[in-house]
């Protein structure tokens, strides 16, 4: 099989950060340390949620709507809280990474929620309605997923 030409030096530099960014992405996740300061991105928050801290989920009561964020990047997703109320939440999602991303909710191994595709420095949104329960907040981009686009939700 004839080999093809080599890439670009640009596209070299960028393919390496990739690979590194989802290594990175996989020693976080594999960690578990729970010490949500150890690493930046979601791994760390989604090994942390078990937690009973609601200092980051929002003050509105419930039934009324609810703003929260979404950060994702290369690869992973951080949220304002991982811990959430019950209610109706506007998520915005910003893609802060170098790759088209979104934004599913899942619960019970079913999407409740999608925004559309975002590409790289660019935001979107999605509303969904959280019932008490655990959700998986994830990237359904390629592999995005299993190389770290999760992060899991509690609601109560």
């Amino acid at each position: 099989m004839p080999r093809s030409a080599p890439l670009p030096r640009r596209l070299r530099r960028r393919s390496a950060a990739l690979v590194f960014s989802a290594a990175l992405a996989t020693l976080t996740a594999c960690g578990g340390s729970g010490d949500d300061t150890a690493a930046a991105g979601s791994s760390s928050s989604a090994a942390g949620s078990s937690t009973a801290d609601d200092s980051g989920s929002s003050s509105a009561p419930a039934g009324q709507g609810q703003q929260i964020t979404a950060t994702e990047a290369d690869f992973s997703i951080s949220l304002d809280s991982t811990d959430l109320e019950a209610g109706d939440y506007e998520i915005d999602v910003v893609n802060d990474g170098g790759a088209t991303h979104d934004l599913v909710v899942e619960k019970d191994g079913a999407d409740v929620a999608k925004s559309d595709t975002i590409a790289p420095g660019d935001s979107g949104s999605v509303s969904v309605s959280l019932e008490p329960g655990t959700y998986v907040f994830y990237c359904s981009i390629g592999t995005h997923r299993g190389m770290g686009m999760e992060v899991t939700v509690t609601v109560t």
